[in-house]
């Protein structure tokens, strides 16, 4: 007997099929496309070619990494057969990180669409089932941002729960067309796009990734309404697209700290409600509000269900940020590491890393990651502080900071930017010098033509620090300013209105 998940999802593309037989559904950036008939057709035929489950736990499939029409044909079709479905992007991740993951998540093949349904292509690993939580319909890694990737089970519950938070606050509507360019391998894109297009029946268009030169004119010619950005993209945007299309309506971000500065400069440019929200791959959801309840520089209420609390860090004075503390009952089934043992949630509320406070009417305001934290010499320096800074001053686009170890003070600021031809590093190091105090100036600098993002469209900091300390530039001495750091005025609060907002952190 088919599962019940298998069953909600036949039950969406036949409803769909029966409803808008000859209306767009599904289509992709090459080309590819399909009615509702057709993609129920399809799926259908997806499903009926692979090994029904024999009771015991389902089959895992290993999916295509590109967005794509075939890859979520595959997907739909894996999931009405009652399989479960493994997401590892192949391309953005290191080859020996991605044969670790498949030896520990060990999938049954890796699905390929077929004239008459599907193929299953062997992969070399080690024999034997999957090991899986029972109630697995998803399988997904995180982007190694801050270590390691890890795997991420997720139940149908859930996945639907999560879906319908996303349908609620961007007021998503059936037959509406919605533009994916991130990755799908990754929990936000899920959760945000291929869960509203099966339950509520959006029109999904799915891009190869994210492009600045091609994305106004997807938007444009699709008559896109909602799309989901995060920060990096809606940054990069900014430089590059002075009005996007009349027919967007709103647009999301999320997946990693969004400030205040940056969302106002959006909207006043682009006169285009932006929706933010925050979540993780392991509690789906924490935080939102639709737009009529949104405020800059806040990701919203807690989602209903969920509670939040923040924990005060020691010395911490009223109003400042503390950890951020969240118990769910949607939380994943349970996370493994490369070769370890399932580790489920328990009872206790889980540290999600993230700083942030209260306001008064509620709303949550995210103050960037405790893991992101830069200890100079006894002294904690938050990168995004650093960043807002920079980009502030004009012709900069972009800029990462992180710290750089130092031999005295254990650690400095380093920072990569984007800009000009005529923004130089010294510029803004003389500009800082009025901003900041000393302990906060960087002292490495790296001007770069672009900023890697990620499949996901978030900037891993771990990784660009990786790849640009292995030859470290000549040091920049902090400027003095001509007066003293004890006159100077401290950083911003992190928690004022147009302080720092977060998104979803893994993807």
């Amino acid at each position: 007997m088919a599962s019940e998940f298998a069953q909600f999802v036949e039950s969406c593309l036949a409803r769909r099929a029966s409803r808008h037989p000859d209306r767009l559904a599904l289509a992709d950036t090459d080309g590819a496309k399909l009615d509702g008939r057709g993609l129920y057709e399809r799926a259908r035929a997806v499903a009926r070619s692979l090994p029904v489950p024999d009771g015991a736990s389902p089959p895992l499939y290993l999916l295509p990494t590109a967005n794509g029409v075939e890859k979520v044909v595959l997907w739909l079709g894996a999931w009405m057969a009652g399989a479960a479905v493994l997401n590892i992007d192949m391309d953005y991740l290191p080859a020996e990180t991605v044969r670790a993951l498949l030896a520990t998540a060990r999938p049954s093949g890796m699905l390929a669409l077929a004239p008459a349904g599907a193929d299953c292509l062997p992969l070399a690993q080690a024999p034997g089932a999957a090991a899986m939580p029972a109630g697995t319909v998803l399988v997904n890694c995180t982007s190694g941002t801050t270590g390691m990737p890890k795997l991420v089970y997720q139940s149908a519950a859930a996945l639907r729960h999560n879906g319908e938070v996303s349908a609620r606050l961007m007021r998503l509507e059936e037959g509406e067309p919605c533009l994916e360019v991130r990755g799908l391998n990754w929990y936000s894109a899920q959760i945000l796009s291929l869960m509203p297009f099966l339950s509520v029946g959006t029109q999904l268009h799915v891009a190869p990734g994210f492009s600045a030169s091609r994305l106004a004119g997807w938007l444009d010619e699709r008559a896109i309404r909602f799309m989901p950005m995060v920060p990096s993209m809606v940054r990069i945007m900014l430089g590059v697209v002075e009005a996007l299309p009349e027919a967007l309506t709103r647009y999301s971000c999320s997946s990693s700290e969004l400030a205040g500065e940056l969302w106002q400069r959006a909207e006043a440019t682009w006169r285009v409600p932006l929706i933010n929200l925050y979540g993780s791959s392991e509690l789906g959801w924490i935080c939102g509000s639709d737009e009529a309840d949104r405020r800059i520089g806040r990701v919203g209420f807690p989602i209903d269900g969920v509670r939040v609390t923040v924990e005060p860090g020691a010395g911490n004075t009223a109003g400042q940020p503390g950890r951020v503390l969240v118990r769910t009952p949607h939380v994943a089934l349970a996370t493994r590491s490369v070769g370890g043992d399932f580790l489920y949630p328990g009872d206790e509320a889980i540290d999600t890393q993230d700083l942030g406070v209260f306001d008064p009417t509620g709303r949550l305001a995210l103050a960037g990651r405790a893991d992101d934290m830069i200890l100079r010499g006894g002294v904690n320096i938050h990168p995004g502080d650093v960043e807002r800074h920079i980009e502030r001053v004009p012709g900069v686009r972009q800029a990462v900071a992180f710290g750089v170890d130092d031999v005295t003070y254990g650690a400095v600021v380093g920072c990569a930017f984007t800009g000009a031809p005529g923004v130089q590093a010294d510029d803004l190091a003389i500009r800082l010098a009025m901003e900041l105090p000393a302990a906060w100036q960087p002292v490495y600098w790296w001007k770069l033509d672009s900023i890697p993002l990620g499949a996901n469209g978030k900037v891993s900091r771990r990784q660009l620090r990786q790849r640009l300390t292995e030859s470290l530039p000549p040091p920049l001495a902090p400027r003095s300013a001509r007066r003293s750091a004890a006159a100077r005025p401290a950083p911003p609060c992190a928690h004022s209105d147009a302080g720092p907002d977060a998104g979803d952190r893994a993807g």
